[in-house]
């Protein structure tokens, strides 16, 4: 799995840097839109949940708290569902590269996944600007949001692997991936917390792979820390869900010539 970004990694480097740049490419506002979207989220959680339905985390929380309570959900939840709509068309959608016998068409879900993943560094960026406007200076422990995304990394590199693999042979999976996606927004503690949901719910929520990412990145950004070993924990199944996906997709490469 690693020999394949570094064997590849100046490709990988630039795919990314060209998938980045490219989805703001003819827009007056540019890369700036990748800041003003998730501030703009941001902005309409707060008035939606926060003012119009006085939603509120925990006895004693303003506002400003939920907002940005959601909003660190928010930014798991929008980078996993990016990769859920892109995975499946992720080889259909380059029939060129599928032509080419010598171009690696694993490096796709590297490029895919680190694109996903730039955006939620920027949304902790936007988080970030969000809390020391309304409180002040973050918590020291914000420093280890890194250690978060990078545990959540393989989850997204194996769902490209797995879902545009399938999605040659199955052209539904895009469909699915949709339906997927709207219900993990609400099966995903984003917008209330898991103090709140009852205890037979429980099991589905700890099912669902976003639940503990959502729940460490939001304790890491609000001054609770982490836990190491749950972390390296879910980084291991995560990694061997990674490997899992590229086997099948190595697996399944020689049709996709055929199917494309």
């Amino acid at each position: 799995m690693l020999q394949t970004l570094w064997r590849h990694r100046e490709l990988v480097a630039e795919l990314a840097r060209r998938e980045f740049s490219g989805r703001y490419r003819g827009s007056f506002g540019g890369i700036a839109w990748s800041f003003a979207q998730p501030l703009f989220l941001l902005a309409i959680y707060t008035v939606a949940f926060g003012v119009l339905l006085q939603a509120r985390w925990g006895f004693g929380d303003t506002t400003a708290d939920y907002a940005l309570r959601v909003f660190a959900g928010l930014i798991v939840f929008n980078a996993f569902a990016e990769c859920l709509a892109v995975a499946p068309r992720l080889i259909v959608a380059n029939p060129n590269y599928v032509k080419k016998v010598l171009f690696p068409l694993e490096v796709l879900p590297w490029v895919m996944a680190l694109a996903a993943l730039m955006h939620a560094i920027i949304g902790v960026a936007v988080w970030l600007i969000g809390y020391a406007i309304v409180f002040g200076a973050p918590a020291p422990s914000v420093a280890l949001f890194p250690a978060v995304l990078l545990a959540f990394f393989p989850v997204l590199l194996g769902c490209g692997w797995l879902l545009s693999a399938l999605g040659v042979v199955v052209r539904d999976v895009g469909q699915v991936t949709a339906l997927v996606t709207h219900a993990l927004l609400f099966l995903t503690p984003i917008f209330y917390s898991l103090d709140a949901v009852p205890a037979r719910l429980w099991g589905l929520l700890i099912l669902n792979p976003l639940t503990f990412v959502v729940e460490q990145l939001r304790s890491v950004l609000t001054g609770y820390g982490i836990s190491p070993p749950s972390l390296a924990a879910y980084f291991l199944l995560a990694s061997l869900f990674a490997w899992g996906s590229l086997a099948i997709f190595r697996r399944m490469r020689p049709t996709f010539a055929e199917m494309v």
